[in-house]
């Protein structure tokens, strides 16, 4: 009978750290961590909202083995700067079907595989978790991993599916590129022509015109690229690309959305 309570207890406990890491309620799995010292899911929860909670690893990893260990061991390696034992810990966790999923788990994971530019993976476990809980947190997210695995396709289509939830100028730009490799070019200047935020654009033709002056001198910009403004950046970026010169397009446009991405890896 004694066997049988506290088997209830340790399936009571960690159901009830769980739902709590769930909805976000951090505090309270760290203080239910200070109460179960020998309970090593529990523990792990408690690691891991804490990391939610600070933004960084300020303990060292708890002991014992849990179905969490991995995700306590990415983050380890992931703040010690190993980013490729990170993604390999984040793959182990993500391998067992039945590991429990949830917003800042998933959020974790994106992190770190965008570190490490691991699309594939990020892209196949926020595909799972959009499944699993009908949610489109991650759809800004989605559709990078699209691009940089060049399923250009792929890209147009989620796009489409969900223009009211990716209004958004930085993923507009990609949308535009993705649309120029598929030698659809008309779409591609009305995706310019409407980035967000930028109403009452001209013409395409006039756009072209408007960034001869810039184009003329791209020279002497791209000598001094590094040391660049974001708005100049983003001129010269549309000057190759009103001048026919998709792929030094892409490349100033992809330069400018790794800020996003740099953001991303930073939540």
């Amino acid at each position: 009978m004694a066997q049988q309570a506290t088997q209830v207890l340790t399936i009571s406990v960690e159901k009830e750290a769980w739902e709590l890491f769930e909805v976000g309620a951090n505090e309270d799995v760290v203080v239910l961590a200070k109460r179960h010292p020998d309970h090593f899911y529990v523990q792990h929860l408690g690691y891991l909202a804490l990391y939610e909670l600070t933004g960084r690893a300020t303990i060292q990893a708890p002991k014992g083995i849990s179905n969490l260990a991995p995700l306590v061991d990415a983050i380890q390696n992931f703040e010690l700067g190993k980013t490729g034992e990170a993604v390999k810990n984040l793959n182990l966790y993500f391998q067992t079907q039945t590991n429990p999923l949830c917003f800042s788990i998933i959020q974790v994971a994106i992190k770190i595989y965008f570190r490490n530019e691991a699309y594939e993976d990020a892209k196949e476990i926020i595909t799972r978790y959009k499944k699993q809980k009908n949610d489109l947190s991650f759809l800004k997210e989605e559709l990078i991993c699209s691009y940089y695995l060049k399923r250009y396709d792929e890209v147009i289509k989620l796009f489409r599916d969900n223009m009211k939830l990716l209004n958004d100028s930085d993923i507009h730009k990609l949308v535009g590129m993705a649309l120029l490799f598929l030698d659809r070019h008309k779409e591609a200047n009305l995706i310019f022509e409407n980035i967000p935020n930028k109403l009452n654009l001209p013409s395409f033709e006039e756009k072209r015109k408007m960034y001869d002056s810039v184009y003329r001198n791209i020279a002497e910009l791209e000598k001094k690229s590094s040391s660049l403004g974001h708005k100049d950046l983003e001129d010269m970026g549309f000057a190759y690309l009103f001048n026919g010169e998709y792929g030094k397009a892409e490349k100033m446009f992809l330069s400018l959305t790794a800020k996003l991405k740099s953001k991303l890896c930073n939540v």
